[in-house]
């Protein structure tokens, strides 16, 4: 007898004991209880933005200019008002397909204007994100069944698959407050950089040594 698995399955296998804990997100807070629908780009179907506000801080992820880091922060409040005021998220399906976006697939996460998308991407300080133009297909909602329709006001995860970890709160003294469980402080990855740095030039004095 031959056993198929899924990818979906993998993944829900892979997370499913952990992504409790990382639960943060709720998608669309200010607007009616209903399906969350994907669309190809932020300026088509102007009703399908959505505000997303994280449950551990209890206010709205936004664009925000960050001397460090990534241009993302947090709301001043978490009232009503603000949330609609920031509603500006959207989910792209790869091949601009329209419909309800389903927990467990491929999707783009983007915000605004060009560039829209977010990206994972290292940088030394900050969490390692960066805006791209074009929709880069890494991002799932988690937290329900694989395959059913995500639902403004459910309490879910938002998962990278190029990182394998969810995006979460996380105190930072540079740069916006967002992060994965594995992010370090700003001391912890200065620290790390400078180790880096003194390994390398010890490596290059050993070899020029030879």
């Amino acid at each position: 007898m031959v056993i198929i698995i899924t990818m979906e399955e993998i993944v829900d296998e892979k997370v499913a004991k952990t992504i409790t804990n990382y639960k943060q997100w709720m998608i669309g807070t200010t607007m009616p209880q209903g399906q969350v629908l994907t669309k190809p780009s932020f300026t088509e179907h102007p009703e399908r933005n959505y505000d997303l506000r994280n449950s551990v801080i209890k206010r709205y992820l936004q664009h925000e200019d960050q001397t460090y880091g990534i241009n993302l922060g947090w709301t001043d409040d978490g009232s009503e008002a603000t949330g609609k005021k920031v509603a500006r998220w959207f989910f792209a399906r790869k091949g601009n397909a329209e419909g309800p976006l389903k927990y467990g697939e491929k999707i783009a996460l983007g915000n605004g204007g060009k560039p829209s998308f977010l990206n994972y991407e290292h940088r030394t300080v900050g969490i390692n994100l960066d805006y791209a133009n074009d929709p880069p297909y890494e991002w799932m909602v988690l937290g329900g069944k694989i395959g059913d329709p995500v639902k403004t006001h459910d309490l879910v995860a938002l998962y990278n698959v190029k990182c394998e970890e969810c995006l979460i709160y996380f105190d930072r003294t540079r740069g916006g407050d967002i992060g994965w469980p594995t992010s370090q402080t700003w001391l912890g990855q200065i620290s790390d950089a400078v180790w880096n740095e003194v390994r390398s030039k010890a490596l290059a004095a050993l070899l020029a040594a030879v």
